[in-house]
């Protein structure tokens, strides 16, 4: 029972880092502020749908690298942040290394891949929030059998 609310947790986890990151990648690249007052609803609005069509993508890109990340970790009950910073950074520079799935090779400049690579920071920190603090807890994987008591 326990594995299945692991289960649960790492996907609710990766769906709000998705978000995260995808949010924090259009807010650095189009910015917070729209350009003026009677532009504020169309900018939120695009914003929202940008966010919405970013975030489906970035699933996309991450969902089986990010699955053998949450495998390893869960199994081997790796709960520092630092792991899920350095996987979201690695995954977020991988499209400038060309080995990012279904995409072509990244060669934007600097800015851009810095967006890039700060969004896995941010998308990996979230998931250690929500899910990856708690990896393979209460001896989810990797645990012996309980030894019978003496009168049972």
């Amino acid at each position: 029972m326990r594995a299945i609310g692991r289960i649960f947790a790492a996907l609710i986890g990766f769906i709000l880092a998705i978000v995260a990151a995808a949010l924090f990648m259009l807010a650095a690249s189009v910015g917070f502020m729209p350009a003026g007052p009677a532009d504020s609803l169309w900018f939120w609005s695009n914003f929202g749908v940008g966010a919405a069509f970013t975030a489906s993508y970035l699933g996309a890109m991450a969902l089986a690298p990010w699955a053998v990340v949450i495998l390893i970790t869960e199994v081997f009950r790796l709960r520092t942040a630092l792991i899920y910073l350095a996987a979201g950074g690695f995954l977020g520079a991988l499209p400038t290394l060309g080995l990012a799935p279904m995409m072509r090779s990244f060669d934007g400049g600097p800015r851009e891949i810095a967006i890039l690579i700060a969004a896995g920071f941010v998308g990996g920190f979230v998931y250690w929030l929500v899910a990856g603090r708690m990896a393979g807890i209460d001896g989810v994987f990797l645990t012996r059998p309980r030894e019978p008591k003496d009168g049972q």
